[in-house]
């Protein structure tokens, strides 16, 4: 992975397939209005990408194979439920955030064999070790990979956490993220009106010019916990 200063573009280019996908899901889903992280399932043998998703918590109208308009929205539950199979056994879930109980919880059930993320999520430390606790959990769990570090990293954590500074100001991730990541928590809450972000949304520019955008203050954001 390139480092936090190389240029934003030779650092997406190197990115695998499944990332880029899920990046890009991400970013549709904060420019319509939602947290702003995707998802993808890959089968690794081929590396194909198997179904997406996007969290689409405020989207009122319904699509297909989709979830909307509530928290049951997430982006890796909206990948889950665009599968054509009953069950993601063998198949890489990729996600630009951390798993929250639910999305990992469905992922267990589901038989995903590994999960890669790209920012943790402050608000869930530790967990990947809750599931070792139960005889169901802890044999089905898949394995965890992350989080991808550099500007990558930093804004795929940006993304969800603006939407939950400026919406949420009160909520429990919101006040956790205040309180253990503050220098992040004040970044991130800039972004709903950063002009440069605002600019590339208002045209429906690609992530990669988003990532452009913001690169040099990505580039001297505090590096997140464990990364």
């Amino acid at each position: 992975m390139a480092s936090a200063g190389a240029e934003p573009g030779a650092t997406w280019a190197a990115l695998d397939e499944p990332w880029r996908v899920a990046f890009e899901e991400a970013w549709t889903s904060w420019c319509t209005g939602n947290y702003g992280i995707g998802a993808a399932l890959v089968d690794p043998a081929s590396g194909r990408v198997v179904s997406v998703g996007r969290n689409r918590v405020t989207q009122r109208v319904a699509e297909p194979r989709q979830l909307s308009g509530n928290f049951v929205a997430h982006a890796e539950m909206n990948a889950f439920a665009a599968m054509e199979s009953m069950l993601a056994d063998g198949l890489h879930l990729y996600t630009t955030l951390q798993p929250c109980l639910m999305c990992a919880g469905a992922a267990i059930a589901l038989h995903v064999e590994q999960v890669h993320f790209a920012a943790r999520d402050e608000f869930f430390p530790g967990l990947e070790d809750l599931w070792a606790n139960h005889d169901y959990s802890r044999d089905r769990q898949p394995r965890w990979e992350g989080p991808l570090g550099g500007c990558l990293e930093r804004f795929a954590r940006a993304l969800p956490l603006s939407f939950t500074l400026f919406w949420l100001p009160d909520s429990l991730p919101a006040v956790t993220a205040r309180a253990h990541e503050p220098e992040v928590a004040a970044l991130a809450a800039q972004l709903i009106g950063d002009p440069g972000l605002v600019a590339v949304r208002d045209r429906n520019g690609p992530v990669v010019d988003a990532l452009t955008a913001l690169w040099d203050r990505l580039a001297d954001w505090p590096p997140a916990p464990n990364s």
